[in-house]
């Protein structure tokens, strides 16, 4: 359940690329530059650093002011309607969206930065909505995942059946929030950051692409609308009925090709020896590769890890007898990259044929789609 994945970043642990709280890629109405300017008077913030940060086609925007008595200005030029942050001192932070020619003005106090007034920047309202409504979910997930820690000190006794049905809402909860959201504001690049958050970093290649086709042009063609636009091209490579092919070293630095092994049903794994929960997947792979190889099964476990000897010694530990295969490039890895992984573990489920026949399937999931493949 795509839910269920808030856990990672409530608690901090997910095996993906976290962007930092300031550091949020831009997003841009229309890709023309222009000048801003922000001023700010803040009680309590003295003659403390302000810094104005933010990140755009891979390249690291900032500027830094020393604040006087609390007061601050920024100006400078923006290469579009760009997310920056704002940071003051060590560890007190504000998501600041800026457009071209905008003057904003910020007045509060250090201390309840949310409470602050923020005049002239016209995506925060849209943003805040966002947030909002994400923060009551997160909350409620939060509340459900006390409930499981609950009954996991129970052992395998425990009835996880309430919570599993509350997640399940909760799912749903969220996808129409993300639909409501977008049909509210098509014409917001918030709202193309939005499904790239919830339906791109945890894959939902449906809603996506649904939700990206309810996007207005202004949406489409800002910084995150052709984002989104890539990364729906990129996941149609690993969508259903396709046909994917790679060739990557195996551990020992032969070439392994994945339609040499046509003719089998191969599971292709993207996981990493550092991943919590690919680790703690790896059991379920076992008991399957064992129940379903001499059938006809095998799994392509690709690692993002860059070190070898952790790389090789998690196979061991875990006892992995399958096929592996890494460029050792981390999340540098082209493979990755082309195809579009943002989250692990992550994999794709192929037929005799080459043909992706499932995607992302785990534990009892992935034992039913076997069992009934090789009935």
């Amino acid at each position: 359940m795509q839910i269920q994945k808030i856990k990672s970043r409530l608690y901090k642990k997910a095996c993906l690329t976290v962007l930092s709280p300031f550091l949020i890629i831009g997003m841009a109405s229309a890709q023309k530059s222009g000048t801003y300017e922000v001023t700010g008077k803040l009680d309590g913030l003295g003659n403390e650093m302000v810094y104005l940060t933010g990140d755009y086609d891979g390249k690291k925007l900032a500027d830094s002011v020393l604040a006087a008595n609390g007061a601050f200005t920024f100006k400078g030029t923006t290469p579009g309607a760009l997310f920056y942050g704002l940071r003051f001192g060590k560890n007190k932070y504000m998501a600041l969206p800026l457009d071209v020619n905008e003057k904003v003005q910020i007045t509060g106090n250090i201390n309840n930065l949310a409470a602050a007034d923020v005049k002239g920047a016209k995506m925060l309202p849209v943003w805040k909505e966002w947030t909002k409504g994400w923060g009551a979910i997160t909350a409620r997930a939060g509340q459900l995942y006390q409930i499981l820690d609950s009954v996991n000190k129970v052992g395998k006794d425990g009835d996880r059946s309430y919570a599993d049905a509350e997640f399940k809402k909760l799912d749903q909860r969220l996808v129409d929030s993300v639909e409501s959201f977008v049909k509210k504001h098509p014409e917001s690049p918030v709202s193309a950051y939005v499904i790239i958050d919830r339906f791109i970093n945890y894959p939902n290649p449906e809603k996506a692409a649904s939700t990206y086709a309810a996007l207005a042009p202004a949406a489409k063609n800002s910084i995150y609308g052709k984002q989104l636009g890539e990364s729906l091209r990129i996941s149609a490579k690993t969508g259903i009925g396709m046909k994917p092919d790679f060739t990557l070293p195996d551990r020992d630095g032969k070439p392994l090709k994945l339609s040499s092994l046509k003719g089998k049903v191969v599971l292709v794994d993207f996981w990493a020896s550092w991943c919590g929960p690919c680790r703690k997947e790896n059991p379920n792979l076992v008991k399957a590769y064992a129940k379903y190889h001499d059938k006809g099964f095998e799994i392509v476990g690709v690692s993002l890890d860059d070190k070898k000897e952790n790389w090789l010694k998690a196979i061991d530990a875990d006892k992995l007898t399958w096929l592996h295969a890494s460029d050792l490039k981390g999340w540098k890895s082209d493979l990755a990259a082309e195809y579009g992984i943002k989250s692990i573990p992550a994999s794709f489920l192929v037929d005799a044929d080459g043909k992706i026949i499932a995607k992302s399937l785990r534990g009892e999931d992935l034992e039913k789609k076997l069992a009934s493949i090789f009935k």
